[in-house]
């Protein structure tokens, strides 16, 4: 069977979108150029026009993607039944993996720490992420994992903001040591959100899903 027009546009259109990621994922945004991402897609600017107006609308729309696909990951979580804490460190390591071993979220968030924060579009989509989280975290105190006095948007804010923090403070290119300074700083904040009966189980699930990550992506060292 042949290709209709509407999945030909949608190929050339996904074709774009991942060669344009594996710039971004490697190269600040003022440095990637149109010509390298058709060079690398082998098509030319009348095609690429056809989808994205500029190289700006190009890079939205990656960042698009990448918010699209992190919330498939939450809507799976949610649906293994694991209880509100697993899901949130789950999700945690998930995001990280997926940073480190593919293009297209590791451009969407180098982008979102760049053009997002010009216009106003990084605050937009992390708060977006603060609030899905927020209602995992209000289920991890429903469940007495985590302590009743703690605000549960207020762990989601906080979850958000150390994952971003240690994207500019370790490096995703060496993926061992990143994934070990996530657990530490999961460590680190158990004492302040979990009941104290309660954190020697999340310490070994924490340990476990580290080394089941390190697992998944030690392929990846150095590659990019």
């Amino acid at each position: 069977m042949s290709e209709t027009p509407d999945t030909r546009a949608d190929s050339t259109r996904q074709q774009i979108l991942l060669s344009a990621a594996r710039q971004f994922a490697r190269l600040p945004y003022h440095q990637v150029g149109l010509d390298d991402v058709l060079a690398e897609a082998a098509l030319t600017k009348g095609a690429m026009y056809f989808h994205f107006r500029s190289k700006h609308a190009l890079a939205l729309a990656i960042i698009e993607d990448q918010a699209t696909e992190a919330r498939a990951v939450v809507e799976t979580l949610v649906s293994r039944k694991f209880s509100g804490l697993e899901t949130l460190i789950d999700f945690s390591y998930q995001t990280a993996v997926r940073d480190i071993s593919t293009d297209m979220a590791r451009a969407g968030f180098n982008l979102l720490e760049s053009i997002g924060r010009v216009e106003g579009l990084q605050a937009e989509r992390l708060e977006a992420w603060i609030q899905t989280l927020t209602v995992i975290a209000g289920r991890a105190i429903d469940e007495g994992d985590v302590l009743d006095e703690c605000d549960p948007q207020e762990v989601a804010r906080l979850l958000v903001s150390v994952y971003m923090g240690l994207r500019q403070t370790s490096n995703l290119d060496e993926p061992e040591q990143f994934l070990l300074a996530q657990e530490k700083t999961w460590g680190l904040l158990l004492p302040g959100i979990v009941r104290p009966e309660r954190i020697d189980y999340f310490r070994q699930f924490i340990r476990r899903r580290t080394a089941i990550a390190i697992g998944s992506t030690s392929a990846f060292a150095g590659s990019i």
